[in-house]
């Protein structure tokens, strides 16, 4: 069963898969910014969650985490360890901030775009140690589900 089919039996209608060979950021200890999903204007973000397939590892850099947002960078969700020298946490959802109404965590009302244009969702990972292409293993799939609700007609 494909990961796409396997997310959306899971509530999730947008599934990028990140793998170590993908990043390109070669200064040690700079921070990469992927570009992951667009969401469209006059849309809700339900929720958005991600799943460690295999921890990063490799050279001698000591941690990595990965934060999910917007022009927030961890609106969605805030830093996780995602390298194998840490604590790594295998899977995540909705710990943003847009996703908390001051009150509590995990608010499952969903974050709303009512703008004019899109926006869109990057993956920041920030690497502690030697650049990202140091690093020899890792892949992670994030997950999103966007509701487009000018579609609705």
């Amino acid at each position: 069963m494909s990961v796409l089919t396997q997310a959306g039996q899971l509530g999730f209608n947008n599934v990028k898969r990140i793998k170590f060979s993908d990043f390109t950021e070669t200064v040690s200890g700079t921070e990469e910014v992927i570009d992951i999903f667009t969401i469209p204007a006059d849309s809700i973000v339900d929720k958005v969650a991600y799943f460690l397939v295999t921890a990063f590892d490799g050279a001698s850099s000591s941690d990595l985490t990965i934060e999910v947002g917007d022009a927030d960078d961890d609106k969605f969700l805030v830093a996780s360890i995602i390298h194998l020298d840490a604590t790594e946490v295998s899977s995540t959802v909705n710990t943003g901030a847009g996703f908390n109404d001051g009150t509590t965590d995990n608010t499952v009302n969903g974050v709303v775009f009512d703008t004019a244009s899109d926006t869109t969702m990057t993956a920041t990972f920030n690497p502690t140690g030697d650049s990202l292409t140091d690093l020899t293993a890792g892949e992670i799939v994030i997950m999103a589900n966007i509701v487009d609700l000018s579609s609705i007609k």
